[in-house]
């Protein structure tokens, strides 16, 4: 089926060989059309990930062959259907998470990894909501099993992923450290909800004090290396370790005898399979993000803008990780128009 009447190309950001950092120019390519079981989207805006620039270095876990379009993370309008979508249809609006092509004007989704945008949320809120609060929330609610009153230390709480975790455990009535440097970010966390926010240097000696020397129940890790180490020996017994990646860098390895002696379950979490192997659980992820989102409780910020054109300096900033909040790509954006987000 022809995917839109009147337009047959697209802008898009093409990456024609691995390697980063690299120049990424904006060109223009066919607008694809939606095979069975796929819905093409118009992109309003796109979320930019650290896992955009492995990609294009080629040394992300899930390799593509060059030529290829970056950008995992969007929210858009669906425009057109394939044979088999069922529950969405032209014209709704929608978040999403794909394997690559989202920087450009439309793109390709599978449904099942998909979401639709809450009514009171802007199309750059949601470009950046997806990833983030979905490993959030799947992550402390699902593989976590967290309930209410757990303690629950989150490492990297001033990134887009740690600070989305400090929001759904808050508001899943934990009690939340977080963990976090400078006093930019860790105001953020603080504004989270975070009920109290300390440096790496000072959690191990935080959590404990904060629990009379109880320990955590759930920590919360995107940072691993040294810091994964100490704050794994913060936990109570039966206390659940979630890994969620490794920002700062090492892979950790833990002494087997600390997590025997207190019954600690070290649990590996990878948002990305349990869309495709678990559809059903992702649509209730979504349906609980939505719920809290519509009560309040849920407050994406967006640090920054960049037109299409400035993709390649919003990754670049993004690996200095000097910014607070989520970095978007705004399709409606020029490049005199590139913006300061005044956060949510």
């Amino acid at each position: 089926m022809a995917a839109l009447d009147d337009v047959t190309e697209m802008r898009a950001v093409v990456c024609h060989a691995h390697g980063w950092p690299q120049p990424l120019a904006v060109g223009r390519v066919p607008v694809p059309e939606p095979a069975p079981g796929e819905m093409l989207v118009r992109v309003a805006a796109a979320g930019v990930n650290f896992a955009d620039t492995l990609m294009i270095g080629g040394s992300y876990q899930e390799k593509l062959a060059p030529p290829f379009i970056p950008g995992a993370e969007l929210s858009g309008t669906v425009v057109a259907t394939g044979k088999d979508v069922r529950g969405y249809r032209p014209g709704d609006r929608v978040m999403a998470q794909v394997s690559s092509g989202a920087y450009a004007e439309f793109v390709r989704v599978d449904p099942d990894r998909a979401a639709p945008v809450p009514a009171g949320m802007s199309d750059q809120e949601a470009a950046g909501f997806y990833i983030p609060y979905g490993t959030a929330y799947a992550g402390l609610i699902g593989r976590g099993r967290m309930v209410a009153g757990d303690v629950v230390v989150v490492t990297g709480a001033g990134g887009a992923v740690g600070r989305a975790a400090v929001e759904v455990a808050k508001a899943a009535g934990a009690y939340v450290v977080g963990v976090a440097e400078g006093e930019e970010r860790q105001a953020l966390v603080e504004a989270a909800g975070a009920d109290r926010v300390v440096g790496a240097t000072d959690a191990r000696e935080a959590v404990l004090a904060a629990t009379d020397r109880r320990g955590a129940d759930i920590v919360f890790d995107v940072v691993g290396g040294d810091t994964a180490r100490e704050l794994m020996r913060t936990l109570a017994f039966e206390g659940r370790l979630l890994i969620v990646g490794f920002a700062g860098g090492e892979v950790p390895v833990f002494p087997a005898n600390h997590v025997l002696v207190k019954n600690i379950d070290i649990c590996g979490f990878f948002w990305g399979p349990y869309q495709r192997l678990r559809p059903e659980e992702t649509a209730k992820v979504f349906k609980g993000l939505a719920d809290l989102f519509d009560r309040g409780l849920l407050k994406p910020r967006v640090a920054r803008s960049y037109p299409l054109e400035g993709t390649g300096d919003a990754l670049e900033q993004i690996t200095r990780r000097s910014h607070v909040g989520k970095l978007v790509i705004d399709m409606a954006a020029t490049p005199q128009r590139t913006h300061s987000g005044a956060g949510q």
